[in-house]
């Protein structure tokens, strides 16, 4: 056996202290770069250094929730109350408070500036504390309503702010000093020569605190006096105690637990720190100016990096939800995350692949889809809307497992089919291919025999005169051999002859089937060069092979918003020409967006010539090609919760049905109209719509409430242009949103969505105006326009805009955007 492979290397000392365990591995041309924390000789194995590498890579906490906050934070907290709550002072004045789940709680308002710092205390659960650009130091109490109460005034901004468990709060600022505020009394504890940038306390009494001077003082600590400057140091940025220990970070990128001179040696500036011993050995977390939140266990060196935030960290905090250790962290991208150890023992990899078990309820709008799609005799186009990620191909996933036994299902992949070759081309090998599955060896055979011949007719003349000319050499390559067979040498060359033209021959036959029956997409844009009129016989083919399968055919189209725009349009220009008109359905799966960015690119000059108000030339094209749009559902937090305990597999049985879920099933088992539907879903909970919103949907799809829907919306035809297909698309556009909304447990009521969809339809640029900024609908019918993006104010003072939105406010279009 080999010995193991060793490297040895000579580490000088380093300006300050660092941990004995590793700090950085670097591996370049086989050498491991390791920083010692003495002056030594240090081995290493391939080994060693392969499990550290593994080691750090590994992540004990995952990231569980992401609150939007709206503004940068500049501090975070955790509040032990029940349910537990983040406060997050922002840079806008505001320190606001959420509950752990993101559902936000209240708004402190008081401070004139930026909040700078905020702290919870564990003395009085629910009290909070916070400073701020105004120099101010409040406290606030999370029982009810009242404002903050000012305890003291710094003479400059107040920048810093502790709580223990005692009845005590630290704060520090511009003005160089600390103070200490207990019980209605304030002391000063005493100044630094600079500015103070942090504070906290050492076994939740003892008051510390940093300065830009680079001292680190501790006030009426036992064992003597405080440190005294450091003229070498680096300028301290942060400081956290945590029981008798204490960590500080300086601007060099060191954290370092003060008391052991243990260091970590960071690539950027630590911004915040905080510190628990949640398992055992302490921990802490660093925030980053990189974005990065650190995680470090002092005493193993372990070291996790977790990324997610996109600014520098600068606010992190660890806490306490269902007996689980979390971190909470705050960001300059005006985000609140919470990370936390997953639940279950062991963790499986979860492919971003299409889901094959419906965890948010899209096989009902599946099955609705489907449902659609047997009703109609003719081409039927149908748009699966929704951006990126949220679900689209899971949606199509269930769509062809409801279609399967009724259907010949064509699977399309755009993304990969882009670049191959033309798209009739594509579209028509995925056709050939889905037929060929549905038979045995024998049927594939004999489709592919009649299908050359169909080609071959339909091609005609290039072919034949292909063959001749092949036919001809062949026999003169054997009249050039076989012309004399005296001897056994000339027999010989015969045969050679005879086979050098049949392999002639087939050689041939095989790049006619190429090139001119289209068997490669090089055959298939060389029938287009070549051919007078290429799409009219390819049209006829497509009908030819539709007509090869006795069940309706139907093409589902996945990640169209992944391709170029000329393939876009490319595609969907084949569906309208080559295919729609021989009968077979498309579902397309792809942002809507993406779609009409496409069609506005690729006809920039007919731009302002073609679009109208509120229907630029992008919608006129979506409009055209696609007789029904179904956006995705969006996910409530109690949904989005159960999803992502289905994934961590930490998932708990559902519980028994409530007193009120079993009389809300019984009040929608006795309904017969869409109205009786929502009014029912009107007054019940958010948790139990969760649970009944599929009976809902099937309630509200009988025949009977359909038929009552349609009588029910015939008095907003009015609103409509005047023509049929604009009556049908409304019905249609109607019913599917509201088979959305319902699957969202959202009970808009059926004016206000039956409002909304005439909008979309009339004025979508103006629908997607309204779904990012519902308030400026107020502004409808007013000459308050200067927020509005100059192309839709004209529209604003359109009569039939002002009479529909009437009775539209910012909650009516929220609830039927599922915003």
């Amino acid at each position: 056996m080999a010995p193991q492979q060793e490297t040895r290397l000579h580490i000088p000392r380093h300006s300050g202290a660092l941990p004995a365990p590793l700090l950085s591995l670097l591996a370049d041309s086989g050498t491991v770069l390791v920083h010692s924390p003495a002056e030594a000789d240090l081995v290493l194995t391939v080994d060693q250094v392969t499990a550290e590498l593994k080691r750090a890579a590994m992540a004990p906490l995952r990231e569980q929730r992401v609150i939007e906050v709206g503004s940068p934070v500049t501090s975070v907290a955790f509040v032990e109350t029940e349910p537990p709550m983040v406060v997050a002072g922002c840079e806008d004045g505001v320190a606001r408070v959420w509950s752990l789940d993101g559902t936000p709680r209240r708004e402190l308002r008081g401070h004139v500036g930026p909040v700078w710092g905020v702290a919870a205390s564990r003395y009085a659960p629910g009290q909070v504390f916070t400073c701020g650009q105004d120099g101010t130091v409040r406290g606030w109490s999370l029982y009810g309503e009242q404002p903050g109460i000012v305890l003291h005034q710094h003479e400059g901004i107040a920048n810093t702010i502790a709580a223990g468990r005692g009845p005590s709060v630290i704060s520090g600022g511009d003005d160089n000093r600390v103070l200490r505020w207990t019980n209605g009394s304030v002391v000063p504890l005493g100044a630094h020569d600079d500015f103070v940038i942090g504070v906290t306390l050492l076994d939740e009494a003892t008051p510390v605190s940093i300065s830009h001077d680079r001292t680190l003082r501790l006030w009426d600590y036992p064992t003597g006096p405080a440190p005294a400057p450091d003229p070498t140091g680096s300028p301290y940025t942060c400081v956290v105690g945590h029981g008798s220990r204490l960590y500080a970070g300086t601007e060099d990128g060191l954290v370092t637990e003060v008391q052991a001179g243990t260091a970590l040696a960071m690539a950027a500036r630590p911004a915040s720190l905080a510190a628990a011993t949640p398992d055992g050995p302490p921990v802490v977390a660093i925030g980053g100016v990189d974005g990065l939140i650190r995680v470090w266990e002092p005493e193993s060196g372990a070291l996790t990096n977790l990324p997610g935030h996109a600014g520098p960290v600068s606010g992190v905090a660890f806490g306490t939800l269902d007996d689980r250790p979390v971190l909470l962290s705050g960001g300059a991208d005006g985000t609140i995350r919470l990370w936390a150890r997953p639940m279950a023992d062991q963790i499986e990899w979860t492919a971003d692949a299409p889901a094959a078990q419906d965890l948010l309820r899209r096989q009902p709008l599946a099955r609705l889809i489907a449902d659609q799609l047997r009703g109609v005799d003719s081409s039927f186009l149908v748009h699966l809307d929704g951006p990126w990620g949220s679900g689209k191909s899971t949606v199509l996933g269930f769509v062809r497992e409801e279609l399967e036994r009724d259907f010949t299902v064509v699977p399309f992949d755009a993304w990969r089919e882009a670049g191959v070759g033309p798209a009739w081309w594509a579209l028509l090998t995925a056709l050939r291919t889905a037929i060929r599955g549905q038979r045995g060896f024998r049927g594939r055979l004999a489709l592919r025999i009649s299908e050359s011949f169909a080609r071959l007719k339909r091609v005609g003349a290039p072919v034949a005169l292909a063959f001749a000319v092949l036919l001809a050499l062949g026999a003169g390559i054997w009249w050039l051999f076989a012309s004399d067979l005296k001897t056994f040498g000339e027999i010989v060359k015969s045969v050679t002859g005879a086979v050098a033209g049949v392999g002639t021959v087939v050689a041939g036959a095989l790049v006619a089937s190429r090139f001119l029956l289209w068997d490669s997409a090089r055959g298939a844009k060389l029938f287009e060069q070549s051919n007078t009129n290429p799409m009219l016989e390819v049209n006829r083919h497509f009908g030819w092979l539709a007509a090869k399968t006795k069940r309706p055919v139907v093409f589902l189209v996945d990640d169209l918003d992944r391709c170029k725009e000329s393939y876009v349009v490319d595609l969907l220009d084949s569906v309208q020409t080559l295919v729609r008109d021989i009968g077979p359905h498309f579902v397309v799966a792809a942002d809507g967006a993406w779609i009409r960015a496409s069609y506005e690119q690729a006809y920039q000059t007919f731009t302002t010539a073609v679009a109208e108000p509120g229907r630029p030339l992008g919608y006129l094209f979506l409009d055209k090609f696609f007789q029904l749009r179904v956006p995705i559902p969006s996910i409530d937090p109690a949904l989005q919760e159960g999803y992502l305990s289905q994934l961590l597999g930490t998932g708990t049985t559902r519980p028994a049905i409530t007193a009120e879920e079993t009389r809300v099933r019984d009040e929608l088992a006795q309904s017969s109209t869409e109205a009786q539907v929502v009014a029912t879903m009107s007054t019940t909970s958010q948790e139990v719509r969760d649970r009944v919103a599929t009976e809902a949907l099937r309630r509200i799809t009988t025949p009977e409430a359909i038929a009552a829907t349609e009588h029910v919306l015939q008095r907003y035809a009015k609103r409509l242009p005047k023509n049929p297909r604009a009556m049908k698309r409304f019905i249609n556009t109607y019913s599917m949103v509201r088979a959305v909304r319902t699957l969202e447990g959202n009970p808009v009521p059926v004016a206000d969505l039956a409002l909304w969809t005439i909008l979309e339809i009339r004025w979508p640029s103006l629908a997607d105006h309204l779904r990012t900024h519902p308030d400026t609908v107020e502004q409808i019918g007013t000459d308050d326009l200067d927020t509005i993006p100059e192309p839709l104010r004209p529209l604003f003072t359109d009569p039939a805009l002002v009479d529909l939105t009437r009775t539209l406010n910012p909650d009516a279009i929220r609830a039927c955007c599922g915003t």
